[in-house]
């Protein structure tokens, strides 16, 4: 339960923070509330599938090209997704603190979370990547030893990757 719950606060989140930023930019009048994602998101994480992504940001949405290219990622949100590969490249896997990682990222994904002006359906394909994604970084932080840590930071690395194959 408690693997579920830190995921799908943290998508709450990254919706209540895309959501108002792209209120703000398009002067929308009707706002969504955090209370009203977080009731509506609940209804949705009912099992491990629902619990990886969020129906807000990314319904009918999947990981794909833009008809055969990379999508746009905003510029404001850029120096945190190299943020996150700089720290996970520099990482010493010899001694390096992966609970200390872990949190370096998480900073670096909420500064980018914060970032979040994309719109329309290159927004909703970042957000298939982003939520699991994020679900990584969790699964890193909750890490019981450091083998684990190792192939969680494996598949992170992989997941900035996947990234930069339909996003630039």
């Amino acid at each position: 339960m408690k693997r579920l719950f830190i995921p799908a606060i943290m998508a709450v989140a990254i919706v209540a923070s895309c959501e108002k930023k792209n209120e703000q930019a398009e002067n929308v009048e009707n706002t969504t509330t955090t209370e009203q994602v977080a009731e509506n998101h609940d209804h949705h994480a009912t099992s491990d599938e629902h619990a990886t992504t969020d129906e807000h940001s990314t319904e009918g949405a999947t990981l794909e090209l833009d008809n055969g290219k990379k999508w746009k990622t905003n510029a404001e949100m850029l120096p945190f997704i190299n943020e996150q590969e700089k720290l996970l490249k520099n990482y010493d896997h010899a001694k390096g603190d992966y609970q200390k990682l872990a949190a370096n990222l998480a900073s670096a994904n909420d500064k980018l979370v914060q970032s979040c002006t994309m719109t329309g359906k290159s927004h909703d394909v970042l957000h298939v990547w982003l939520n699991d994604h994020l679900q990584f970084i969790n699964q890193l932080k909750n890490a019981a030893n450091k083998e684990e840590a190792e192939q969680t930071i494996a598949v992170l690395d992989n997941s900035m990757a996947k990234y930069h194959t339909y996003f630039e």
